[in-house]
């Protein structure tokens, strides 16, 4: 058996078209979804980690989105499903 490790991949920290608040919010998603394909999250959990509003939230989410990070989809108000690429 592989044992594999959790580290979040190195481009996403030395991309600079994403912002630090964006990076700290993939780098959870990517702990809670840990040899997961789909994560399910809401609002209050990234708040937690980091001072944001649903709206900054779903933008962030957007914008790694558009770089092919992930793929998410909001079900209900706050409540996301993420697929880590």
């Amino acid at each position: 058996m592989k044992i594999r490790h959790l580290e979040v991949a190195d481009s996403i920290w030395k991309d600079k078209r994403i912002p630090k608040e964006t990076k700290l919010i993939y780098s959870y998603i990517y702990t809670k979804g840990f040899e997961r394909i789909i994560t399910d999250i809401n609002i209050g959990e990234i708040q937690k980690v980091v001072n944001i509003k649903n709206i900054g939230l779903r933008k962030s989410l957007e914008l790694l989105e558009q770089l092919k990070y992930l793929v998410y989809k909001e079900y209900s108000n706050g409540m996301y499903t993420i697929k880590l690429n």
